[in-house]
């Protein structure tokens, strides 16, 4: 098997190190060659043929950005971002533009290497498409027909469970609910917890729907998205208020997608819907088993969509699937669902 080859874009000549470093313990990794700007990482890319890029996001001149735009329109290939909290939503916008995956800076140090060589060769295999950005905002989008109301907005729930590629995927899935969507929905999505806050506001910003963190015994409002915050599990409580429980001893991920499936359905039952978004591992089967016992719904995404065909194959392998589908049409088949089980005429 051929190396993967890197190419690694960054200012900072310590950054650049220190990337180079980590990636070097690995034998299968090749870094091919650095860049200290955008311009110059546009030139790079169509010279080296990288497997995929690390690519700052502030840089002088041509930022990351722009850069990553420019790349996966003409070009594409993967990238990850990489990135301080103070810049973090320029990282997210990159993601929208068709990057992959964040890591912050304060991750580079050698207690993250080999959970950093294993993203860069997971992602380096992804095949990427073409991104042209839309420019169109959510709220020109047209509202579909018969949202969920009245008593059945608050009967029913919808659990996702997403990790890498998860953000971009979370922008199509919330944008396809509709701005007149009243069903609740609680998201647990991997990722670093200094980038929570920052994933919730540009959520918020980029989608029809109120977008919040998840609090402690906080009740959950019709129409409202809550993420959990990534260093406890979200679960719900009998009364359907919101728990933050910490991790139990060996739990792989965090946030846990099976706590928070798996509490959903104690509480909703044949009314739970769960989502399993792209990512790696296979968190978020267990949550999605106990779903699909108690006559709920569980929906995953498919692989031409995913990131990474991680958690859906998962999900889809342990029998406890009901679709698979394109993350686009997720968000509609979730709305013909509730339309059909609250016997309302389909949207």
């Amino acid at each position: 098997m051929n190396p993967v080859r890197v190419l690694i874009v960054d200012d900072s000549a310590v950054v650049r190190l220190g990337l180079r470093k980590m990636l070097l313990t690995d034998p299968d990794i090749q870094v091919v060659g650095e860049a200290v700007d955008g311009l110059e990482a546009i030139a790079q890319r169509a010279l080296l043929s990288p497997d995929i890029i690390t690519m700052d996001v502030n840089m002088p001149g041509m930022s990351g950005l722009e850069t990553t735009a420019r790349i996966m329109s003409s070009d594409p290939v993967p990238i990850l971002i990489v990135t301080d909290l103070d810049t973090a939503d320029l990282a997210f916008e990159a993601i929208s533009h068709g990057a992959l995956d964040l890591l912050g800076k304060a991750e580079i140090n050698p207690e993250n290497t080999r959970q950093f060589t294993h993203k860069i060769k997971l992602l380096s295999q992804i095949r990427v498409i073409k991104h042209i950005a839309s420019h169109r905002q959510w709220s020109t989008l047209p509202t579909p027909s018969n949202p969920v109301t009245g008593g059945h907005a608050l009967e029913w729930m919808i659990a996702v469970a997403s990790s890498t590629g998860g953000p971009k995927a979370l922008i199509t899935l919330l944008n396809a609910l509709g701005s007149d969507w009243r069903t609740p929905v609680v998201i647990a999505q991997h990722i670093h917890p200094d980038f929570v806050p920052k994933l919730v506001q540009w959520l918020d910003s980029v989608t029809p729907l109120t977008v919040r963190m998840a609090e402690r015994n906080q009740p959950l409002c019709s129409g409202h998205v809550y993420l959990s915050p990534a260093d406890c599990n979200l679960e719900l409580s009998p009364n359907g208020r919101t728990l933050l429980v910490p991790p139990n001893p060996g739990e792989l991920y965090h946030p846990s997608c099976n706590a928070l499936l798996s509490s959903v359905v104690r509480h909703h039952g044949a009314k739970s819907v769960g989502v399993i978004l792209t990512g790696m591992g296979d968190d978020g089967v267990v949550g999605a088993k106990a779903i699909k016992a108690a006559g709920g719904h569980v929906i995953a995404q498919d692989e031409a969509t995913s990131a990474v065909y991680g958690m859906p194959q998962a999900a889809w392998q342990a029998g406890c699937v009901d679709r698979v589908l394109p993350i686009e049409e997720i968000g509609g088949q979730i709305r013909a669902l509730i339309d059909r089980r609250t016997g309302k005429r389909a949207a």
